[in-house]
């Protein structure tokens, strides 16, 4: 019988049969044992966490480092530390927003500049682009964590878009290689009826007014993105879910619209899975202020009743899971300071308060820690098919966010670790303090204070299987 080198207890201990009591033994970094809360050999390292929750490390698999260049290691060292300081033990990064990574050549430079500036584990997502058909498999060969695209056009928000054709092609060697198909779900073509009716509406005193004020309107940029871009894009990749048995999964899910198509596919069992973002369960589009462009994403926040949709198909089981989508603007973007809409930068900074973002809107709705941990936790992991994370279980890695449910704090912009752009949730009143976090056994935050050292590994998908994504 193996002695563990530490014991991590608490009388709240996250696990899939529910919260509890336990002691945590772990030894070179896994976990060996799930056992009594009183059973400490004598002699053993002890974290009593007494009251706190312990809980599996989150596990964020829709992360965009962003990195303005190939080699900028401090993209990745800045982005991983303030994963550590919001208690998330493993991101996936999926390449510059829009602009997936869509050949060997790119993921090896990624690999380069991620080598020794990761404070958590990370993996890396491939992506299909026009013409990039022929590195699908040598990127599956590689170990990315799926095959991310987007339909978004580049015309309205510059990104690298795939075409139906593209899909078509794709798709045949996904399904037969196992891998993910990652899809950002905006068709292009109600985006840009959208602003051309807009444009075509306005007289020249409108014009005019626009470019004093209107690009300033949060109302406005909403009208630019309909709900029916998301839905016509769902359609058409269930459509072509349906015609290849590709495991599909959709990224950012903003709109409730699509939620009835997405039912039916999963209730004809297509091999089809959704996530959403905190900032779509937390924000409403009634309450978003005019200029304020730390709010501006795609697809965008909607109002108060598709808010409230979401979170009942995400309590209900037909959203399987949250991921931050955080996106802040890589150095040198002009727009980062800009309050036109029109201007500014399009992505959530959010990494370091996914958590308590989500449990501060949760907890009030009745939610559990058990529930979050399903989340933003275990299906993620599973989906993905990120091994021996996400869990609470012997043979796991031993990744654990150590925190107050109870205690409340006042988002300060000043604090965040990654300040490349402005944070939406400055001045809000967040629930979930982080008080300690581990990565494989060693502590890589504590009370808010990160460790200097960076222990973060490069994460491969090892096997060419399917991981069955979890059902409800």
């Amino acid at each position: 019988m193996y002695l563990p080198d530490l014991v991590v207890r608490s009388r709240r201990v996250v696990t899939r049969d529910g919260v509890t009591p336990v002691a945590l033994h772990i030894r070179g970094g896994r976990i060996i044992g799930v056992l009594d809360f009183e059973n400490v050999p004598e002699g053993c390292t002890v974290d009593d966490a007494g009251d706190l929750v312990v809980m599996p490390g989150v596990v964020d698999t829709h992360v965009h480092v962003n990195a303005s260049a190939a080699a900028d290691g401090d993209a990745f060292e800045q982005t991983t530390r303030a994963a550590a300081a919001g208690g998330i033990t493993t991101i996936v990064d999926m390449g510059p927003a829009g602009r997936p990574t869509a050949s060997v050549s790119a993921l090896e430079q990624k690999r380069r500049a991620a080598e020794g500036h990761c404070a958590v584990d990370v993996g890396f997502g491939g992506g299909i682009a026009p013409g990039n058909s022929h590195e699908l498999g040598p990127l599956a060969q590689e170990g990315v964590f799926g095959f991310a695209c987007t339909f978004a056009s580049p015309a309205v928000d510059g990104a690298e878009a795939v075409t139906e054709t593209d899909l078509r092609t794709a798709m045949p060697v996904l399904t037969r290689i196992g891998v993910m198909l990652m899809v950002h779900g905006e068709l292009p073509g109600p985006i840009e009826r959208a602003v051309g009716g807009q444009n075509s509406s306005m007289g020249l005193l409108d014009r005019l007014m626009w470019s004093v004020r209107g690009g300033r309107e949060y109302t406005r940029f909403l009208e630019t993105h309909p709900k029916e871009a998301e839905t016509e894009a769902v359609l058409r990749l269930l459509e072509l879910c349906r015609e290849y048995r590709t495991r599909t999964h959709i990224l950012n899910l903003s709109s409730s619209d699509t939620l009835t198509p997405i039912f039916h596919a999963r209730a004809a069992r297509l091999p089809v899975t959704v996530e959403t973002c905190p900032h779509y369960l937390f924000f409403v589009a009634e309450e978003v202020p005019d200029g304020a462009t730390a709010l501006k994403c795609v697809p965008p926040i909607r109002e108060r009743v598709n808010r409230e949709l979401l979170w009942g198909a995400l309590s209900g089981g037909l959203i399987q899971m949250v991921a931050s989508d955080h996106s802040p603007p890589p150095a040198g973007f002009n727009g980062v300071k800009s309050r036109n809409f029109s201007r500014a930068w399009g992505g959530i900074t959010s990494l370091q308060l996914s958590l308590p973002a989500l449990w501060t809107v949760a907890s009030a709705r009745g939610h559990t820690v058990n529930q979050l941990a399903a989340w933003m936790c275990r299906a993620p992991a599973r989906i993905v098919g990120i091994e021996k994370k996400g869990e609470i279980d012997v043979g796991y890695d031993a990744d654990l966010v150590i925190w107050n449910p109870d205690a409340e704090f006042t988002v300060d912009a000043a604090t965040l670790v990654d300040a490349r752009a402005s944070s939406p949730y400055a001045g809000c009143s967040l629930r979930g303090v982080v008080a300690r976090v581990y990565l494989r056994g060693n502590v890589i935050q504590r009370q808010g204070r990160p460790i200097e050292q960076t222990v973060g590994r490069l994460l491969r998908r090892h096997s060419a299987g399917r991981p069955s994504a979890p059902r409800t």
